[in-house]
């Protein structure tokens, strides 16, 4: 089951593309607006300012004191590759990019769980260990 289907549906009628057309490009008819010149600036701002946070973040994550500190580092990243990956959909007009964030954005957040369970379990260790002594 397509689960993502209803959504391009949704932009594909938004876009002004019929929804059982299947196209994957939104036509130039409806890219041509006067606001177009105002999206890709608005577009090209926003890409921007995430390689701006995704740089910030990696940073964190090579250099974070601690294991939350770079695990937090690590899902706003994810966060940001989630966003960059939707600007870049809206640039090239196309809806797939929109099925590679939603998996993008699951990975993350399993990952962050993950970290979240391992850095649990160590500290539970360590509290183990010191009240056994």
């Amino acid at each position: 089951m397509n689960l993502s289907a209803p959504i391009n549906s949704l932009l594909l009628t938004a876009s002004g593309t019929s929804p059982g057309s299947h196209e994957t490009t939104v036509t130039t008819a409806a890219i041509a607006s006067p606001l177009a010149p105002v999206i890709t600036i608005v577009v090209s701002v926003g890409m921007a300012t995430l390689i701006g946070g995704m740089v910030l973040c990696l940073y964190r994550l090579l250099r974070g004191p601690h294991m939350g500190d770079r695990v937090l580092a690590a899902d706003a990243l994810s966060l940001q590759v989630v966003g960059l990956v939707i600007l870049l959909g809206i640039q090239l007009h196309t809806l797939i990019y929109f099925d590679v964030a939603l998996v993008v954005a699951i990975i993350g957040f399993a990952s962050t769980l993950a970290f979240a369970q391992y850095i649990g379990s160590q500290k539970l260790a360590r509290t183990q260990e010191s009240t056994s002594v």
